[in-house]
């Protein structure tokens, strides 16, 4: 978007493209998803946006649908299952591998990584906390950071989020997934693993794992993974509400208000300091999910070592994300055909 939109047609200078980014990341929301309607409504108003939101979107939803339908019909054969259990292994390498993006700069920063051990630790036992957790770090970093500075504590204000009251189950638990992932698609995983699997029980893990790696595999947002999982519950009905609730919150923010306020809070120091917070808040359920669902596999040696290569290529992006979760299927179907 960036090369294309700014650099090659001009849709605003480089300048404020990064101030407006900046923004956008310390945003509840997919980042690529809340980047597109954002650009496509300074450009052309609120169906500018509308359409930039379908255009990203549209292409994976209809991948997800076809995987939900194809994988149905075929998924008892044995081939089948050898490599979705590949495919599987190495999503929750790629999941670890991506939070690099997350972490940044903050690799040696010690103060993120107790606050990602503590968020990991209250994930672990309180799953359902999460969204209360991610805006709670957030808050508290605001304010330590303030303290320590000695600085006058500022207000900080939230547009409203939209409300999902007449929104089945599926809807709600897609709409507050789409309202809190904070800087990476990645941050739904605990919260829909959360709620799907374990809370609602309308897929298995194995399924679950399924809907994620086929939602690494698809062009567009990896949240769209809520779209075959709606459809795996719901059909093409499920599918739908699924898809607008998860993408429903963002979509708001960046065809709304968002755009007016970017130049009155561009630069605000607020702003990294709740996005610091806020991301740490997201990195320790995530690796406390993966552990999770890596233990509920009853992973042997050669899919550890499958996970642990997934991981370090995506660290090193040194293959596709697209090709590296079904190049692991049919490395893994090739693997179960000689050694077990």
């Amino acid at each position: 978007m960036q090369k294309d939109l700014i650099e090659q047609r001009g849709w605003m200078t480089q300048s404020q493209f990064n101030a407006s980014f900046s923004l956008i990341k310390a945003m509840p929301g997919p980042v690529a998803f809340q980047t597109a309607v954002f650009l496509g409504r300074i450009r052309a108003g609120f169906l500018g946006g509308l359409l930039a939101a379908i255009g990203l979107v549209f292409p994976a939803f209809t991948l997800m649908i076809l995987f939900s339908l194809f994988f149905s019909s075929i998924g008892e054969f044995s081939f089948t299952h050898k490599i979705l259990i590949g495919m599987q292994v190495a999503a929750l390498g790629v999941i670890l591998g991506s939070l690099k993006g997350l972490i940044g700069n903050n690799l040696r920063n010690l103060q993120f990584w107790i606050l990602v051990i503590i968020s990991g630790l209250i994930n672990y036992y309180h799953p359902s906390l999460e969204p209360m957790i991610i805006v709670l770090f957030g808050l508290m970093t605001i304010f330590i950071k303030k303290l320590i500075q000695n600085r006058q504590m500022q207000l900080l204000s939230f547009a409203p989020l939209l409300l999902a009251q007449n929104l089945k189950d599926l809807g709600f638990v897609c709409f507050k997934a789409g309202a809190l992932v904070f800087g990476t698609g990645l941050a739904i995983v605990p919260m829909l693993q959360h709620d799907v699997v374990v809370k609602y029980q309308w897929l298995n893990q194995s399924e679950f794992l399924d809907a994620l790696a086929f939602g690494q595999m698809t062009p567009g947002p990896v949240v769209i993974t809520a779209t075959y999982i709606g459809h795996k519950v719901a059909g093409m009905s499920g599918a739908i509400v699924a898809t607008l609730a998860i993408f429903s919150a963002a979509f708001f923010h960046m065809s709304t208000w968002f755009p007016y306020v970017v130049q009155k809070i561009s630069g605000k120091k607020w702003i990294s300091d709740f996005t610091f917070g806020a991301v740490a808040a997201v990195v320790g359920p995530i690796i406390v999910t993966v552990y999770k669902m890596s233990m509920a596999m009853n992973l042997n040696g050669i899919l550890v070592a499958m996970s642990l290569a997934s991981f370090v290529i995506t660290i090193l992006n040194l293959v596709p994300l697209w090709l590296l979760i079904p190049a692991g299927g049919i490395f893994h179907l090739v693997l179960a055909n000689y050694f077990y």
